[in-house]
């Protein structure tokens, strides 16, 4: 069970007190509170530097998207040396989507409470827009220590060794698009295609910075109301362009499950989609 409102506050004030603390004790691992903010398209990435890994499965879980991280980092030890990128599902219109004035707890909100994420969303890097001209935007946070648990365990300090290091990926989905009259599909095809160029974005983020892992999400599948079917497909399709072959060892999408009243929801949405897919 999350925490109550009033323990999500004293969480929130917590977490923000102790972030440049915490993060001083791990720059040597590579943590920073510094980041930069993106604001345009960046060029396709160079086949010369690719790592060129051998393809391997895309999977999924269903947990909290640093409780995933946290265990691909068990898996696969190497991981632990600031190679992994996490997408944080975001908003552009304010820091953690407000997160530290309304304390609640969707995905962004949760990375906000367990890590030192917040201190490098700047202030002046929001707004951005959202759709159109200067849309295809974001911020790469390459240092961010989690160091708290996640919020069905009260966000409970982790243990030093048991920190973890990442970068996080912050590109917003386009929010509340207009869909068709069955809901399925974006209406305007501008709209689609700045997501097309969204979710590249966040994969030339991750690969120009070395994150040989991705842990991704159903990208504004959720209070941005894009339709999860779409937006699988459009994940996939631009994954497994020869752009970026090569580029990661291990692609997972943390999805909590819900229970909608019609349809599979968005972890069955993707899951169905990315069957058998090797990346």
């Amino acid at each position: 069970m999350a925490p109550s409102l009033s323990e999500r506050q004293a969480i929130s004030k917590d977490t923000i007190a102790r972030s440049e603390s915490i993060t001083e004790e791990h720059v040597s691992q590579g943590a920073t509170l510094d980041s930069t903010f993106i604001n345009d398209r960046l060029p396709r990435l160079d086949p010369s530097s690719c790592p060129d890994h051998p393809p391997s499965p895309v999977e999924f879980v269903t947990s909290d998207t640093f409780t995933a991280t946290r265990n691909i980092i068990k898996r696969f030890p190497e991981a632990a040396n600031n190679k992994v990128g996490v997408l944080n599902l975001a908003s552009d219109e304010l820091p953690g989507g407000g997160w530290n004035i309304t304390f609640k707890l969707a995905q962004e909100d949760s990375l906000c409470y367990s890590s030192t994420l917040f201190e490098t969303l700047k202030p002046e890097y929001y707004p951005w827009p959202n759709l159109g001209p200067g849309s295809v935007a974001g911020v790469f946070s390459p240092g961010i220590v989690i160091f708290k648990d996640d919020l069905n365990h009260n966000c409970k300090d982790l243990e030093s060794e048991e920190r973890r290091i990442i970068g996080v990926i912050t590109v917003a989905a386009p929010r509340g698009p207009k869909l068709t009259s069955n809901g399925k599909n974006f209406a305007n095809e501008n709209d689609l295609n700045d997501l097309r160029e969204k979710i590249r974005l966040v994969y030339r983020m991750a690969a120009r910075n070395g994150r040989e892992y991705m842990v991704l999400g159903a990208m504004g599948c959720g209070t941005y109301r894009c339709p999860a079917q779409v937006v699988a497909e459009e994940m996939k399709m631009i994954l497994l362009d020869p752009e970026f072959r090569g580029w990661f060892r291990n692609v997972t999408f943390a999805i909590r499950h819900s229970n909608p009243s019609n349809g599979p929801g968005n972890f069955g949405a993707f899951e169905k989609v990315f069957e058998g897919t090797r990346v």
